[in-house]
């Protein structure tokens, strides 16, 4: 190998050999091996190689392999014992069934209910024909002690006599399968702790040696607090070799190590950080603190506070520490320099996490750095940063805080719920949530914030860290609110009264009790419903009544259930706990964020003099109707300028974006029809969601009469949206409402309710629904739900009907006028989605305002 090619060897370990089948029945090519997502996109035709007998390699993340091959004999006489899954089915979760694969348990692949292909663990996988069989195989030879260099006059020997094999040619980096895989396990026994046991397992094990983190979150999320933590476990955890001296290095520039150190005492000791600074503490728990500090001087612990760091003088210092554990960096922002003209990160981003990714990888070290977002951002920071091996999306609000852990070749991996414990200055698990009846009363308003969560008594990092090698430690923390919280029956949701238990993150564990899902069209979201249904009448004894409170009180963890089950063998994968913009927190417990959702409010204030019949009108299920809208898939970015942000998709096709937009509105001159964007009185630009925004753009058109101007857009948050996000769950739900309807059934139609109109209550952060925090879902579904109402003022308007009131989300009030249109012709009567009921009729009484 030449020189110059020898920058590529460090992706020569993980870049898989290039396949080379030709087509069906090539089974000879035992070296082809991917990455999940080149098998995704190649995924008919090495199925069909692997069925015809090719032996196709599959690696992910952290050494984990496995193998496609076609179906042993064995695997298709246990079909029934094993997890089973259709082509679709497979390919979407194809990384999952890769480490489940590895971990012992093979996967079938489905074709017509048949088996057509498997993914076994690599050495359970059946030897190609060429092959010599299990029992004549020799055992891996033992590895053997290095040889001394040959001598100047002795020429480099070329082959390996521990294999019989040429050896590789100087400067590759090849190494059977069993020595990377004692790497790979030798790297996590080093790997370095964040402190909360929840996001050491969504990040496969803590920070791993070379390997680069960066957490990333806006200023006062805590990502400096999340990297401390690194730097607390590392400087406390034992040391392997007493006689081998360990040190931490941790890099604040900007930032007085005094600081420092008076954080570090009181995470460490459990003591209170503002009055330790204040030298307030009692005398218990200042000995703790005098504790805490000799242990963390005696851990080798050394601190940076310069403001000249540079990535050069960083990879300099580390390379002169001996026996160095851990490199942080906090901020990381410190070492880019911003560009001139806009004073904002320009492309250096990249450079210097390119600069740590070497470090790391150089000195086998974890390097974490922190990364405070600012406003002003562009798109090309956030690609900067996805550059870096891990990356940890951190949100805060409150005392809660999320962590979406994305892998640089996969995206978002994980996730982990947290606690931010500021008194301690520290992350940790949050509370386990209780698995009791709930305190919930099914008669409150659906809107209603509970209150916070108590805080629990503070442990220290490294307890946190004993309880996890502590087999006895039963009651675990609270981890990621992503995958099913609770072991659940294959048709029912949650018992009743159970609020969702911990759930565990994604992490590459065996197989989570997979079911074998056969190749049908049936739907499991009815038989879910009714289930749940006929669960709760028979614990009541079929006391109507108190079925229905029970059916209440697990109304949220139920639609949670069903809409993980809606979401099985979707095409992507949304995203549960992105990164939220500033525009989107709360900015007080009294006042609610800065998007307008355009909630209605109106009266024709116009009518002529006399007695008008009117007749209120109620929109049967306005939010459930509201549920097929436009949703943005992942974290909303930022945008500037008039466009809408939709783009050109794959083949031609139009991709649409949506989120939430900063509009100057345009003025309403129609006093017999209300405002679309409600009852706002201020003036001025505004933020309001996608279905406003389009409303008020139809309004613009020739089509709705040219009513107002179009808006004028400023900027956007803004993300890849679908339509059909919440499709299947809507239409199994609405399916359920009509069929109670038919048969009577108010139990189930209550129940059916309930959990549409408090997954829309609670999906922008409730204390009672802690597995997902999308507000802008929240405030788009609402939205949608008040421009359909709009929509409907109009087409009566447009019929000859006088719009008399509109009101919330599913009221309006009609009268005929001077016309003889009845409202029946407008809309249909009846107790249907999209159909109108007769709310109420009453007598208008205006008088001469002349």
């Amino acid at each position: 190998m030449s020189e110059g090619s020898r920058g590529s060897d460090e992706n020569a370990s993980t870049t898989p050999a290039p396949y080379s089948a030709s087509g069906p029945g090539a089974g000879g090519d035992v070296g082809s091996a991917f990455g999940v997502e080149e098998v995704r996109k190649r995924w008919a035709r090495l199925v069909a190689d692997a069925a015809a007998g090719a032996r196709i390699v599959i690696h992910a993340p952290h050494g984990v392999r496995a193998v496609l091959t076609a179906p042993t004999p064995d695997v298709i006489a246990a079909q029934g014992e094993l997890p089973a899954f259709t082509m679709t089915d497979a390919r979407q979760g194809l990384g999952n069934l890769v480490r489940a694969a590895a971990a012992g348990t093979p996967q079938l692949l489905l074709r017509y209910r048949t088996v057509h292909a498997q993914i076994t663990h690599l050495a359970a996988a059946p030897a190609p024909e060429d092959t010599p069989s299990a029992d004549t195989t020799p055992s891996p030879p033992a590895i053997a002690a290095p040889t001394p260099p040959p001598s100047a006059g002795t020429p480099p020997s070329t082959d390996d006599p521990t294999s019989g094999r040429p050896a590789a040619k100087a400067g590759r980096r090849v190494a059977g399968f069993a020595t990377a895989l004692g790497e790979a396990t030798a790297a996590r026994r080093r790997a370095v702790s964040f402190g909360p046991t929840a996001l050491d397992e969504a990040a496969g094990g803590g920070a791993l040696p070379g390997r680069l983190t960066v957490v990333v979150g806006a200023p006062g999320a805590g990502a400096g607090l999340l990297a401390a933590g690194t730097v607390l476990s590392a400087t406390l955890a034992p040391a392997e070799d007493p006689d081998t001296p360990h040190a931490v290095l941790s890099c604040t520039p900007g930032r007085p190590r005094a600081d420092v150190a008076a954080r570090l005492t009181a995470a460490a000791a459990g003591v209170d950080h503002r009055r330790l600074r204040a030298g307030t503490l009692t005398d218990i728990e200042r000995a703790a603190a005098d504790a805490a500090s000799t242990r963390l001087a005696a851990g080798g612990l050394l601190l940076d506070d310069g403001t000249d760091l540079t990535p050069d003088l960083l990879h300099a210092t580390a390379a002169d520490i001996a026996g160095l554990r851990l490199v942080a960096v906090d901020p990381l922002n410190h070492l880019v320099r911003p560009t001139a003209d806009t004073g904002r990160p320009g492309p250096d981003v990249r450079e210097a996490v390119g600069a740590l990714r070497r470090l790391a990888a150089e000195l086998d070290v974890p390097v974490v750095a922190a990364w405070e977002t600012s406003a002003g951002e562009g798109p090309e920071v956030a690609a900067a940063l996805a550059e870096a091996d891990t990356v940890v999306h951190l949100t805060r609000e409150g005392e809660l805080a999320f962590a979406i852990v994305a892998e640089r070749d996969l995206g978002p991996v994980a996730e982990a719920a947290l606690r931010a414990d500021l008194a301690h200055v520290r992350f940790t698990d949050p509370p386990p949530t209780p698995t009791g009846p709930t305190p919930t009363d099914p008669n409150a308003p659906i809107d209603a914030t509970p209150p916070d969560n108590a805080t629990t008594p503070a442990t220290t990092p490294h307890q946190q860290a004993g309880d996890r090698n502590d087999p006895t430690a039963a009651d675990a923390p609270a981890t990621a609110p992503h995958t099913a919280p609770t072991p659940r029956t294959a048709t029912g949701p949650a018992h009743a009264g159970a609020r969702p238990a911990p759930a565990a993150p994604k992490t590459p564990a065996p197989s989570k009790a997979r079911r074998v899902v056969p190749d049908t069209d049936e739907d499991p979201l009815p038989g879910a419903i009714a289930a749940a249904v006929a669960e709760e009448l028979a614990a009541a004894q079929g006391d109507i009544t108190a079925a229905s409170e029970a059916l209440a009180r697990r109304a949220i963890p139920d639609v949670m259930e069903l809409l993980r089950l809606s979401r099985a063998g979707s095409r992507y994968e949304h995203t549960w706990y992105p990164p939220l913009p500033d525009l989107l927190r709360k900015r007080s417990k009294e006042e609610s964020d800065a998007v307008w959702e355009a909630r209605p409010k109106w009266r024709n204030k116009h009518l002529p003099p006399g007695d008008h019949d009117v007749v209120a009108l109620d929109m049967n299920a306005a939010y459930l109707s509201a549920l097929k809208a436009h949703l943005p898939i992942g974290p909303l970015e930022h945008r500037t300028g008039p466009d809408l942000d939709d783009h050109d998709g794959p083949r031609g096709r139009k991709r649409r974006r949506a989120g939430i937009y900063l509009v100057d509105p345009p003025t309403w001159h129609h006093d017999t029809l209300p405002n679309p964007l409600g009852d706002r009185d201020e003036p001025g630009p505004l933020w309001i969601t996608d279905p406003t925004l389009r409303l008020l753009l139809r309004c613009a058109s020739p089509t709705y009469g040219s009513l107002c101007e179009e808006p004028q857009i400023l900027e956007s948050w803004t993300a890849v949206a679908t339509e059909n996000l919440l499709e299947r769950l809507r239409t199994a739900l609405r399916d359920a409402r009509d069929a109670a309807i038919a048969e009577g059934d108010d139990v189930t139609l209550d129940y059916v309710k309930q959990m549409y109109a408090k997954l829309v209550s609670t999906m922008g952060g409730s204390n009672y629904n802690r597995e997902i925090n999308r507000p802008d879902w929240m405030h788009i579904i609402r939205s949608q739900a008040f421009s359909n109402l709009w929509v409907k003022a109009f087409k009566a308007h447009r019929a000859g009907l006088t719009v008399v009131r509109v009101m919330g989300t599913d009221e309006l009030h009609l009268t005929t006028g001077d016309t003889d249109t009845d409202w029946r012709t407008v809309f249909t009567e009846g107790r249907g989605v999209g159909d109108v009921k007769i709310k109420d009729t009453y007598t208008l009484q205006t008088k001469d305002k002349s």
